[in-house]
């Protein structure tokens, strides 16, 4: 392949035209008249990540316009298509959306793909303008369409910072501000609290601010730039009135709350009193007084309190007073209003009436309301505790203390004592759904619940024997609190005060719960209110659990239920339960039960094999024998008839041991006697599935023991490559002569499919079987099998999609690389051959796929392994073929020569400018640049006259192979030479010319016959040496002539070099195999290379349960350039 600079835009065009192209031919004909009838204009262009896209707007008729997207993007792995040896080594895949109702219908009639005669009409018109532009003209017509993003962005700054000096203007010359005026009072008319905005106005000269002017608030609200975010909030509050919804004045405190910290609040007075807004905590205190202090009317009443000369005798009184810690104030002065912030939160409201402090401490319930309520009810001044009564306070401080904070003297709050306080989460479920969620510390000796790390560091106590004050590590209280918050994820709900948060619904209810439980002591003791909890009803367990089993068309339906508490739980609420990872599902209102962990893990896996569709479960007949044994013995089972003999007749399998038919003519290996066994109860079950042996041991000849079987039910389609038909009718011929193997090529093939007949193998090619898909699915196959089935990995190409649509009773596949880069390739193959098996590619894509590849899950990837196990059988030649020789890997490096490192060099230089924005922007840069110069690094690596015609210096690569052929042709040994660049290949037959060396020849363009005549040559000794394409030869021949395997440029994927080698080392080669690998160093080539390693490991993760599964996007592209830095 040839990737020139000068010719790319040609290149580009070419395979931008063939994908829309195939686009256009994916439309249905139905569509034309209403597509031509379409107006098209000029779309939008973009680029990003790796994809071009169109976007139309479409205006049939008067109606709204529809918006139709046509997307181009690389197909690296060639899943479209792509024309043989095309000019870039790659091909391009288009696909179109549309919000039309008609492609919604198209979408839902053809599993998600839409298709529409809007989305023809665009395809005809990007198709027309590619059509008509010659090389040069693609590239700038795709230019002059893109939208100038640097300017448009140049555009937003512009205007943004347009509207922010509007706003800042008006700022500077509004000059005002807004002050709130607040009257506190219990004889309001309309309510405890008063609160009106006044606008001040900057006075001239910027001396002070003018007295200002009562401005309703909802006007407040409509005035833009009016007061701060804060001033909003307030009139928003205030504006609400005292209506019937607001008559507990809710919005009215909630106001005072905002003022806190307010730089502009005055008493509502003829002064306009500036007053600051603080919060506090109210607190109960005790005074001891003596009572020599006290006047004669303090001293006077029913009890007379006489003076006492001996001070050792002299009594201490106690007054009782309210106050707020940390703030002198005197209370009596004051004027108090009790109200509540919203319904769970009460507050009280200290006026300064002849000061300049309003105060608003928050209660802790309405239990501590009606408390101060009734202190301040009575005279306090005229209160004073004796020693008795005092002490009966005292030890019943932990009560009075849950309610309101009590601070003691020091001859009543007792010794210091450490504080053993746990760490507790107080639960209290939320109206309607969810519930609060409050981190505490608890000790029995507390005055109730504190917040972990708050001050004060000295906390009032209570025991048997009396008060006591109790110290804190406030720090330590911290930390863990910190560790039990991240352990059991509870940030993760709304934050609602200082480790507080709300769980908004059930399902966060339950998340949290499950995690709690889970931890057993571990975690926080969970303390609900009194006949308030969220209840979880014990364990449930299969054997409580009702499953009733039903036919339908191609599916059983599954239905299920169980019992907890009276209550029936459907098994979909138990299996959403586990797929979501809960452990709770609920079971009445408030209600929940716990699945138990061993009935989690068969949820689970059951739930891997049941497709949910429209409300219904539905069991494919392949996951029969899975459920019925997850199912068990312990459920209560209710099937069937069908059911029941599907069951038998799987159990009857397990008997089933066939020998070998008799129309086979072959004596079986150990491993392809159970192979061919395999097959024929797969065969017999009516299941489809993938014999994924490696290269070379037989899966043809395997294959043809259970044609032979089922020969007589009818006749046999076999989708090969073209490489590979004749090989079948040759392995047909030769292995079951009673099969008849007819190729489906020239002449009347019509009637090929027509007189297909009990016994017939009609062999065709997967091109052939996609351009006349029709004729084939017209006719009913007792077999299909699709012989290198990889060709279908991709689901969305009219291939795959035509070898779905086919007819057949039973269904198999054979590959050696089933999984090459990933999962998306194993589903697409599963869909085909056992559909139903794995569902939708959205579900496998959810259940399997994300987690497995970007989670590196490997309970998910277990899972898959052992879903898809019973339907892929796969051996490798190092544990079945002993006998095999052996195969030596060695990579020989090419060191280039200063001219080509310079050439290299300058070309890597130029890709990461370019590619990493330090070049001139060019058109087409995005993933398609990336990929043409990764092309052009590779075939610098190889030869520079790939890239530059007139390189007359030599390559060092070329050099080493010379010596390489030399001892070869010493040692009297023969060798194939793959490359997947056709012009390499042309470089070495110049070479052989040129030194007189027979060899065959063999790329895309070579005809099948004479592919064939050219293979079984040099089998028959013509030839020393064999140049093939890596794509057109590197599967189908057997070529065990050859004991040494060249490869003179890595590829992406180690599996394709593998299979290309497997042309030698294979069954029927006796001499040892050497495969020689010829890397040029401090090149991307050994980068390539060690992706090769992540490659294997790719591959195994899956079928040999290991777990590394991933795709290449463009910034790990770009880095294989930039690692070439030496």
């Amino acid at each position: 392949m040839e990737l020139m600079t000068d010719n790319l835009p040609a290149a580009f065009g070419l395979l931008l035209g063939e994908a829309v192209s195939r686009l256009v031919d994916d439309h249905d004909q139905s569509l034309d008249k209403r597509a031509a009838m379409l107006r098209v204009e000029t779309p939008k262009f973009s680029q990003s990540d790796g994809k071009m896209s169109f976007e139309f707007r479409m205006r049939p008729g008067r109606k709204l316009p529809y918006l139709v997207t046509l997307q181009v993007e690389p197909d690296l792995d060639g899943d479209s298509d792509p024309t043989p040896d095309s000019p870039l080594d790659m091909s391009l895949r288009a696909s179109v959306s549309c919000d039309c109702a008609e492609f919604e219908r198209a979408q839902s009639r053809h599993n998600g793909r839409g298709r529409c005669s809007c989305t023809l009409a665009v395809a005809w018109w990007v198709h027309e303008q590619i059509s008509r532009r010659n090389s040069e003209e693609v590239l700038l017509f795709l230019s002059e369409l893109k939208t100038d993003t640097v300017a448009a962005g140049r555009d937003v700054v512009n205007q943004l910072l347009k509207l922010t000096n509007e706003a800042h203007a008006k700022e500077e010359d509004a000059a005002s501000r807004v002050q709130w005026r607040v009257k506190i009072s219990n004889n309001q008319l309309y309510g405890p609290v008063s609160i009106n905005p006044f606008v001040q106005r900057l006075k001239k000269n910027s001396k002070g601010w003018s007295k200002g002017r009562q401005t309703p608030a909802f006007d407040l609200l409509r005035r833009d730039g009016e007061g701060t975010p804060v001033d909003s909030q307030i009139a928003a509050l205030t504006s609400q009135g005292s209506s019937e919804v607001n008559r507990e004045y809710y919005h009215l405190f909630q106001s005072v709350d905002l003022l806190v910290g307010h730089p502009n609040v005055a008493w509502d007075d003829a002064s306009a009193t500036p007053i600051e807004v603080s919060r506090g905590e109210l607190s109960v205190s005790l005074q001891p007084v003596e009572i020599d202090s006290l006047d004669d009317e303090e001293r006077s009443g029913e009890t007379q309190i006489e003076r006492e000369s001996d001070p050792a005798k002299r009594k201490t009184l106690y007054r009782v007073a309210l106050q707020v810690p940390g703030i002198d104030i005197d209370i009596n002065q004051c004027e108090l209003v009790l109200g509540n912030l919203h319904p769970a939160q009460p507050v009280v409201l200290i006026a300064e009436t002849n000061g300049n402090r309003l105060i608003t401490c928050a209660l802790r319930d309405r239990r501590a309301t009606r408390l101060i309520s009734y202190l301040l009810k009575s005279d306090l001044h005229e209160v004073l505790l004796d020693d008795d009564a005092a002490h009966q306070l005292t030890m019943n401080i932990g009560q009075i203390g849950s309610l309101v904070r009590v601070d003691l003297p020091d001859q009543l709050a007792g010794p210091l004592e450490e504080i053993k306080a746990e760490m507790v989460l107080e639960l209290r479920p939320r109206g309607g759904a969810g519930m609060f969620v409050r981190l505490s510390m608890f000790d029995s000796r507390l005055q109730g619940m504190i917040r972990p790390g708050e001050e004060p560091a000295i906390m009032p106590g209570i025991t048997d024997q009396g008060p006591i004050r109790l110290v804190r590590d406030t720090k330590a209280e911290r930390e863990h609190a910190g560790d039990v918050i991240n352990r059991f994820q509870i940030n993760q709900l709304a934050p609602e005060e200082p480790y507080g948060w709300v769980a908004q619904s059930d399902e966060q209810a339950l998340d949290l719960l499950a995690r709690l439980y889970d931890a057993g002591d571990e975690a926080p003791r969970m303390i609900w209110p009194e006949g308030e909890t969220i209840r979880v009803r014990g364990e449930i367990t299969p054997s409580a659990l009702r499953v009733q089993i039903d036919d339908s068309k191609d599916w059983f339906g599954l239905s299920g239920t169980i019992s907890v508490a009276g209550q029936d739980v459907n098994l979909e609420d138990l299996l959403t339960a586990v797929t979501e990872r809960r452990a709770l599902v609920r079971v009445g209102d408030r209600e929940f039960a716990k699945i138990s962990d061993a009935f989690r893990k068969r949820l689970e896996q059951l739930g891997d094999t049941l497709v949910a569709e429209r409300g219904e479960l539905k069991v494919a007949d392949a996951a029969v024998p899975a459920v019925q044994e997850l199912l068990g013995t312990d459920v209560t089972l209710e099937v069937s008839a069908r059911w029941s003999q599907v069951v038998e007749n799987l159990d009857s399998l397990a008997d089933y041991h066939p020998i070998k038919p008799d129309g086979l003519v072959v004596d079986f290996r150990d491993y392809q006697l159970d192979g061919y066994r395999w097959l024929a109860r797969l065969s017999r079950w009516g299941v489809g599935g993938i014999l994924a042996d490696d290269m070379g041991l037989g899966k043809t000849v395997q294959t043809l023991g259970v044609l032979v079987d089922r020969g007589a039910g009818g006749p046999t389609l076999v989708v090969a490559p073209t490489s590979v038909g004749e090989n079948w009718v040759r392995e047909t011929q030769r292995f079951a002569p009673e099969l008849n193997p007819v190729l489906y090529r020239e002449g009347n093939r019509q009637q090929v499919i027509d007189e297909a007949r009990a016994g017939d193998l009609v062999i065709v090619s997967y091109q052939l079987v996609q351009r006349d898909a029709k004729r084939f699915a017209s006719k009913r196959w007792n077999t299909l099998v699709l012989d290198e089935a990889q060709f279908i990995k991709n689901a969305q190409t009219k291939t795959s999609r035509a070898i779905r649509d086919l007819d057949a009773d039973w269904r198999i596949a054979l590959s050696g690389t089933p999984l090459e880069n990933h999962l998306g390739e194993l589903w697409s193959l599963l869909r085909t051959i056992s559909p139903g098996l794995l569902g939708s590619w959205d579900r496998f894509r959810n259940r399997f796929a994300d987690p497995i590849e970007r989670h590196k899950d490997p309970e998910r990837r277990q899972s898959l392994a052992r879903l898809v196990r019973p339907f892929i059988l796969r051996r490798t030649k190092e544990k079945v073929l002993t006998e095999l020789p052996p195969r030596t890997e060695i990579t020989l490096q090419a060191h280039l020569s200063p001219e080509e490192r310079m050439r290299y060099d300058e070309a890597r230089v130029a890709a990461l400018a370019e590619l990493s924005g330090g070049g001139e922007a060019k058109p087409g840069e995005h993933r398609m640049r990336t990929l043409a110069w990764l092309t052009k690094l590779r075939q610098l690596a190889c030869h520079p006259r790939l890239v530059d015609r007139m390189w007359d210096k030599g390559s060092a690569k070329l050099n080493l192979l010379n010596s390489l052929i030399d001892e070869l042709r010493d040692g009297e040994h023969r060798a194939l030479i793959f490359s997947q660049f056709v012009k390499h290949l042309g470089l070495i037959r110049e070479l052989l010319e040129e030194r007189g060396i027979k060899y065959q020849y063999l790329d895309g363009a070579t005809p099948a016959k004479e592919r064939q005549r050219r293979v079984d040559a040099f089998q028959e000794g013509d030839g020393e040496l064999f140049l093939i394409s890596l794509k057109a030869g590197g599967t189908g021949l057997n070529l065990t002539a050859a004991d040494y395997v060249i490869h003179l440029d890595p590829w992406w994927n180690p599996a394709v070099e593998d299979q290309a080698t497997d042309r030698a080392h294979r069954i029927g080669q006796d001499r040892p195999v050497t495969v020689y690998r010829l890397v040029a160093s401090g090149t991307i080539e050994e980068q390539i290379l060690e992706m090769h390693a992540d490659k294997r490991e790719l591959v195994a993760g899956v079928l040999d349960g290991t777990d590394r599964a991933a795709k290449m996007d463009t910034e790990d592209l770009i880095r294989l350039i930039k690692a070439g830095d030496r």
